[in-house]
């Protein structure tokens, strides 16, 4: 029980998330009464069950200024201009969805299909990791997994944020937040992959380079 308000702490800071990149956004365009924004909001609270659940049973995440993609000035930099690109992203495709006379049932089943997936794929990966889920640090008590999901690819959770962002572009139909999602985010998963997988071989050594061998990145079977 010590870790509820923590628990609860989180959760309020995805309903800001919410109210912030899809609320506010969906009032002031008229379409906060849509179906799919709903769902949307509801899948991405779904989506951040895993954090919470995560909170409440392991205790708080290191703090951003212990974040290795964090304390690099190149890093950093990424991050500001993510999380800049991720609010154009959210209400660029709102506004889009807002402007569109008619909406294509076929982009809008594949759009679920693939924000479910990503749902799943980050429930997965983080009960998976358990603890060791966090910001990109080494703890005293840090073990290389291998297991489940990450016997497939080595960096599931960030797969997941893509597939997500992919989703939720494809159920507002919003061709320009879909190319802005996948230009930001291999700009930003692509530093912070390298920055955390250098962290990774300097602690674990040949034992997570054999890993990599056997391993894809981020895309099952391709990359």
């Amino acid at each position: 029980m010590s870790n509820f308000p923590l628990a609860i702490q989180s959760l309020f800071v995805v309903l800001a998330f919410l109210a912030i990149f899809i609320a506010f956004p969906a009032v002031l365009f008229g379409v906060i009464q849509k179906w799919q924004v709903i769902f949307l909001m509801l899948g991405y609270l779904l989506f951040f069950l895993g954090n919470i659940w995560r909170v409440w049973r392991y205790g708080k995440l290191s703090r951003n200024q212990e974040d290795a993609q964090f304390k690099d000035f190149t890093g950093l930099a990424i991050l500001a201009g993510q999380f800049i690109a991720f609010l154009v992203i959210h209400w660029w495709a709102i506004y889009d969805f807002s402007r569109s006379p008619t909406t294509t049932t076929v982009w809008q089943a594949i759009g679920i299909i693939i924000l479910v997936s990503a749902i799943v794929i980050n429930q997965l990966a983080i009960r998976t990791l358990k603890g060791l889920f966090d910001r990109i640090t080494i703890k005293p008590n840090h073990h290389l997994v291998t297991t489940g999901i990450y016997s497939q690819v080595r960096h599931p959770v960030y797969l997941s944020y893509v597939l997500y962002l992919v989703g939720y572009c494809t159920i507002l139909q919003s061709f320009v937040s879909l190319v802005m999602s996948v230009v930001s985010c291999t700009i930003w998963l692509g530093n912070r992959i390298n920055i955390e997988e250098k962290m990774l071989i300097e602690r674990f050594g040949d034992r997570y380079q054999a890993y990599q061998s056997k391993t894809k990145k981020i895309i099952p079977f391709i990359y």
